[in-house]
């Protein structure tokens, strides 16, 4: 038997002109880039442990989230316990789409270390992970069809 993690974050983008940034943050711990994600606390709901992460990792304080958009992506991986012995772990990862209101002005320096606004080519090339460039197509699939 395994252990199931739950975590919840964003897509976060912002308007330039008539194209959609996109908000990516790089992890201290593995330097890989992706959206703003954490566990939540207690008797938090995913749209608030989502909103808390993203203030938390980027200072952004006021986001508007898209209706109709709420993608898993779910994996296996090894918990180290101590030296000699680890177990598996069920990890789910829930991103939502937000609409920035404010800038991203402060960022937590202990969890990420940078973030940037990029196009949808630029960030599907940052990205390492095939489902998270998934999510961020879909989420630009469905900017783009909202803005018509």
């Amino acid at each position: 038997m395994f252990n199931k993690e739950f975590s919840f974050g964003a897509i976060v983008y912002r308007m330039l002109g008539n194209d959609p940034v996109f908000l990516l943050v790089s992890s201290k711990r593995n330097q890989l880039w992706g959206f703003p994600k954490g566990h939540a606390e207690k008797d938090e709901s995913e749209l608030e442990t989502a909103t808390r992460e993203i203030f938390e990792e980027t200072g952004i304080s006021k986001v508007e989230f898209i209706e109709n958009f709420r993608q898993e992506d779910v994996y296996m991986i090894n918990d180290f316990l101590s030296d000699t012995k680890s177990s598996r772990v069920e990890k789910h990862s829930v991103y939502f789409l937000a609409l920035a209101l404010d800038d991203a002005l402060n960022f937590d320096k202990n969890e990420i270390s940078k973030l940037g606004w990029f196009d949808l080519k630029q960030a599907l090339g940052l990205l390492y992970f095939a489902n998270q460039r998934k999510f961020i197509s879909l989420a630009y699939n469905l900017i783009k069809g909202e803005s018509k």
